[in-house]
């Protein structure tokens, strides 16, 4: 048994209101995480480099390269370490990170060590950023509006790289990621449309507001025209 066994619904931290439903559940692929995130692709050439270096410098000074070979095997076990290291740490935020999408919010559930739950109300979304991998894996970043904000180191690796101030909370190594981005879309357009209105709404107010603001000017004038 987990602690994951008392949640009252799988990745929420509470019963969702009736009229809110699940639309897409779903965890991080940790291949991809392992790519992506762990750049396991870029430390395994940086480590490569190094050792074909190693072993090619003995042959430009005519030494022999045997010389070098323990070097090399000491750079190729290091090497197998951090990617070993990297391919652990992506297997377990996979296993521990549940993203979900309902008809009002996102809900990023994460955590190795402290389980953490982050509620984006698709209410405050402005934006949406999809950057889309060759696996078919995608990261899924939300630009939201609102003063409350949530610190990076909190939400990381939860979060679009280098968007510290305001932060970007982010769905990384996400499944399916055209369905996802159709469910999004889906998901947001409500929202959109009432942004929409409150923005028309507004403008109508303010060019109603200007109006009345320009007759009691005219009215003011007009009895010392009278008078004169």
């Amino acid at each position: 048994m987990s602690e994951y066994d008392y949640e009252p619904v799988r990745g929420l931290p509470y019963q969702l209101p009736e009229d809110e439903k699940i639309l897409w559940q779903g965890s991080p692929k940790w291949r991809s995480l392992a790519v992506h995130l762990c750049h396991v692709r870029t430390i395994t050439l940086y480590f490569a480099v190094l050792i074909a270096w190693r072993l090619l410098v003995p042959v430009l000074d005519g030494k022999p390269v045997s010389d070098a070979f323990e070097l090399a095997a000491f750079l190729a076990l290091l090497n197998g370490i951090v990617v070993a290291m990297a391919v652990i740490w992506s297997l377990l935020l996979a296993k521990t990170t549940i993203y979900t999408i309902t008809s009002r919010r996102v809900v990023l559930r994460y955590g190795i060590a402290f389980t953490k739950a982050v509620n984006v109300p698709l209410r405050l979304v402005k934006n949406v950023a999809m950057n889309r991998h060759s696996n078919g894996c995608a990261d899924v970043a939300f630009e939201t509006s609102g003063k409350d904000r949530i610190a990076y180191l909190i939400l990381w690796p939860h979060t679009r790289p280098w968007r510290v101030s305001p932060t970007q909370p982010m769905l990384r190594s996400v499944p399916e990621a055209e369905k996802v981005a159709e469910i999004l879309k889906t998901a947001l357009a409500p929202f959109a449309a009432q942004s929409l209105d409150e923005n028309e709404n507004r403008e109508t107010q303010t060019a109603t507001d200007q109006q009345g603001a320009e007759k009691k000017e005219s009215d003011i004038g007009q009895p010392a025209a009278e008078a004169a």
